[in-house]
């Protein structure tokens, strides 16, 4: 089989960001997160999907990318409301550091906004469904269990999602959102102290056809994002094509 030079060098660009993501880790485990721990959120339908993603600061820092095919099948969340997703969690007693994923940029957060956001209610609500999940899961629930009932008492939605609204029990202003779409940039946001502490640490991104949830290590344009998923996309379409022609 031939290559053209604009063939190999697209493949030569999605060898190296997947080879970057094969050597990241991935979980697929049963709920139970504790201070300090990345909490993946799948949702919009009736079903919703949780994973822990180990250290905030470490995640953060080196990035990840985690195989979320047992969340995103018929079984599990699915339906006819278009898949929603975010990343939730916190330090623990203290009111921050805490983080959150958002559909927007951190560059268009005003000086308001910033102020509107509550972490008192936020961890409140956080800490609650933490310890909700701790209770269940530390009994003799599934071990494997990843998909929980939008009803279910334990859920994210009854928690922090309550009124459907994407706000985090209503823990920041409601012209953000705590959430993106599946296909769409997700902005992880942190923070640290008074408002104004509020940034952009690192961008996440969930692939509705590699069914991977992927988080660079800083952020980086929407447009580069996407860049990245194509490049793996285009090498998964390049080795089929490789295996018929020989």
């Amino acid at each position: 089989m031939r290559f053209t030079t604009f063939t190999r060098t697209v493949m030569a660009v999605a060898v190296t960001v997947g080879a970057i993501i094969a050597g990241m880790p991935s979980k697929a485990d049963a709920l139970v997160f504790a201070p300090g721990d990345a909490v993946l959120v799948i949702y919009g339908n009736d079903n919703e999907g949780y994973m822990n993603l180990g250290n905030w600061n470490t995640l953060k820092t080196n990035g990840g990318s985690f195989d979320v095919s047992s969340i995103l099948n018929a079984t599990g969340v699915s339906g006819t409301n278009t898949i929603q997703y975010t990343v939730v969690g916190n330090a623990g007693s203290t009111l921050v550091p805490m983080w959150f994923g958002n559909s927007t940029d951190i560059s268009t957060w005003t000086s308001t906004n910033k102020n509107q956001v509550s972490p008192n209610t936020y961890n409140t609500a956080l800490t609650n469904w933490a310890g909700a999940l701790q209770a269940v899961n530390g009994g003799a629930g599934d071990p494997s269990k990843q998909i929980y009932g939008k009803g279910d008492s334990t859920s994210f939605h009854t928690y922090l999602n309550p009124q459907d609204n994407n706000l985090l029990a209503a823990a920041i202003p409601g012209t953000k959102r705590g959430s993106a779409d599946i296909d769409s940039v997700l902005y992880l946001l942190e923070r640290t102290g008074a408002a104004s502490t509020l940034a952009g640490v690192a961008n996440g991104f969930l692939n509705s056809q590699t069914q991977m949830f992927t988080v660079s290590a800083v952020p980086i344009p929407a447009a580069a994002v996407l860049f990245a998923t194509g490049m793996i996309g285009l090498i998964g379409i390049a080795r089929r094509t490789q295996r018929l022609a020989v």
